[in-house]
């Protein structure tokens, strides 16, 4: 299936490109987080025409996840666990627990946003990135300590 990028996609083109995808990344993946279009004869004819102004569109959209990150920046996350042993956590903190301490705070974060490897199964400090948008991406500062 040929789509139109709407934004940058990693490993796969930038904005405005016309490339090629399986239908089931561009229906499961591309199209519901409307980082595409499928790329018929008047959407090519219509991107060529308007062109200038989804690139303004683009970069509006950009600055706002900029204005985002900054904010999520400043963001500190304080989660309390049981512990089990020594500093183990009885559990584990996931991305949902992180997305929903930040969506608390204010800010409105998908737990698909936040890029966590493995869930945190220890106390500490943790550095988390949160994807706002495209390759816009933030830091906050997740605290996970013991319950008293």
């Amino acid at each position: 299936m040929e789509v139109i990028l709407k934004a940058n996609v990693a490993k796969l083109g930038k904005m405005l490109d016309i490339v090629k995808v399986k239908d089931g990344y561009a229906r499961n993946f591309l199209f519901p987080k409307k980082l595409a279009i499928r790329a018929t004869k008047e959407a090519k004819v219509e991107i060529q025409r308007n062109r200038e102004a989804m690139e303004a569109l683009f970069r509006k959209e950009l600055a706002a996840a900029g204005d985002l990150a900054a904010k999520l920046s400043e963001v500190t996350v304080n989660l309390t666990r049981r512990v089990v042993e020594d500093e183990r956590l009885y559990g584990s903190v996931s991305a949902a627990d992180i997305a929903e301490a930040i969506t608390l705070q204010g800010i409105k974060v998908n737990r698909n946003q936040v890029i966590l490897p493995e869930p945190i199964k220890q106390l500490g400090v943790y550095s988390i990135a949160i994807n706002v948008f495209g390759d816009v991406e933030a830091t906050v500062k997740v605290w996970v300590v013991k319950e008293n």
